[in-house]
């Protein structure tokens, strides 16, 4: 399985990017060579630290979890096309009160508050559409736990 972070950080959350990026990197890793259906290849997950000025609240809502079976767009700028193939698309948006949390804690604090809410993100699965048959969400779940340091 293909896993893939999308991340939007804030100038404020600088010195946080790296833990970000380290996890990310850490689960790619963990599970380029994993399996678990062919309705499922590859997994993306938004990322949002931002300190969202008033008026802009529309452009950080967190997005509604989404399933792609195989869509090709062209990027309007480049000209070149982005096929999304049997991807899920996951989104967490840390709350004013997370984002306020996140840049003020250790890292180790900041790591954990990012680990729970994939977590807690994990329950998205439970609402893949029923063309989603040949996916082993619960497997899949398992190892997310294992990779972020959770006991099973």
């Amino acid at each position: 399985m293909n896993i893939r972070f999308g991340i939007t950080m804030d100038a404020k959350c600088e010195n946080k990017t790296d833990l970000i990026i380290n996890l990310s990197n850490e689960m790619k890793a963990f599970f380029e060579n994993r399996d678990y259906g062919n309705d499922i290849k590859n997994y993306t997950i938004g990322f949002k630290s931002v300190d969202i000025p008033k008026g802009y609240e529309h452009l950080f809502k967190q997005h509604k979890p989404s399933y792609v079976k195989d869509k090709t767009t062209i990027n309007k700028f480049t000209g070149e096309n982005h096929r999304m193939y049997k991807l899920f698309l996951d989104d967490i948006t840390l709350t004013p009160e997370e984002y306020n949390a996140f840049i003020s804690s250790s890292d180790e604090d900041g790591l954990e508050l990012v680990k729970r809410r994939i977590i807690d993100s994990l329950s998205n699965l439970d609402k893949l559409p029923k063309s989603v048959k040949d996916f082993d969400k619960e497997r899949f779940k398992k190892d997310m736990k294992i990779v972020l340091g959770y006991s099973v």
